[in-house]
């Protein structure tokens, strides 16, 4: 059986490294995701030959594996991933692929499978340039949004997190749960943010805080997946503020310098975002799929 285990905090840079050289623009692979979304997602992992599994977990067993990661050759992960299903007496179902893992898949084990797509698991991916410059007609609502908020709020300035600031990014989560309704002390996201910034500098994270009289009223914050790609994991704002999502998104993406692209994550099936995301016209939406054998042995 394959050794899964809960990744903790010393297993982060040896994750960080396969994934980067494996040079996926997805958000599942990026260490820091993978560390910090362990216990909602139950997820755990397993390094075998030098690659990397990930397995969500359910009743003590995976219900799902990720495609391996890692440098080479997969096939021999493949099949100790169907042994591991095999001995557990569960389906060998695999989750979050790409077209890509989805076409290797098929090509590797030679086994016709069921796919499914995951509309909710999409990965919005934009060009930085488009983030940072909104060019031309179809940015121009982003545009304005912005000119309203900088007449309106003249005295806001943008600041990258650092130890002594990220109170104040906490601060922002914190309100944002408020204005919801929500109780933060007992909200899962916001203590994932709380530990995100208790660890900031170890797991390489990179993020700013929009300020209005010195007030913080947004909060964005994330790490590289790959050198090409930047993925923003939080990004809060406090609605009273009109346009204060576009001012922090396009203030923290000129600070992306040597990022092509940047990930901006799942809708989560929500209508609302998907619209808001799909406003920013993403370069590539990273299409995810649940396969499952249809021939088993």
């Amino acid at each position: 059986m394959l050794d899964f285990k809960t990744p903790k905090k010393d297993d982060v840079p040896y994750i960080r490294k396969i994934c980067q050289n494996y040079g996926t623009m997805g958000c599942d692979f990026n260490a820091a995701n993978i560390f910090l979304w362990r216990n909602k997602y139950n997820a755990k992992i397993c390094i075998y030959c030098g690659f990397l599994v990930l397995a969500y977990f359910r009743d003590n067993a995976p219900w799902g594996y990720c495609f391996p990661v890692g440098e080479g050759d997969p096939t021999a992960v493949i099949a100790e991933i169907f042994k591991d299903a095999k001995q557990r007496g569960i389906e060998a179902r695999f989750v979050m692929l790409t077209d890509a893992q989805k076409e290797k898949l098929v090509e590797i084990t030679g086994y016709e499978y069921s796919f499914e797509e995951l509309l909710s698991d999409e990965d919005y991916i934009y060009c930085n340039y488009d983030l940072t410059i909104l060019p031309g007609q179809k940015y121009h609502a982003k545009r304005n949004h912005i000119s309203k908020f900088n007449r309106k709020y003249p005295n806001w300035r943008f600041s990258m997190i650092t130890k002594d600031n990220k109170s104040d990014a906490l601060k922002v989560a914190e309100k944002w749960c408020k204005n919801k309704e929500i109780n933060p002390y007992i909200n899962e996201e916001f203590s994932v943010i709380s530990e995100a910034l208790d660890n900031y500098e170890f797991l390489q994270m990179h993020g700013g805080i929009l300020y209005v009289e010195d007030e913080p009223v947004a909060m964005t914050m994330g790490c590289s997946i790959n050198q090409k790609t930047f993925d923003v994991i939080f990004e809060k704002a406090l609605v009273e503020y009109d346009g204060a999502f576009s001012k922090v998104n396009n203030e923290f993406a000129k600070t992306l310098v040597g990022f092509e692209f940047i990930n901006r994550e799942e809708d989560m099936g929500l209508e609302s975002l998907r619209k808001a995301k799909l406003s920013y016209h993403p370069a590539v939406i990273l299409k995810r799929y649940i396969g499952v054998r249809n021939d088993k042995a």
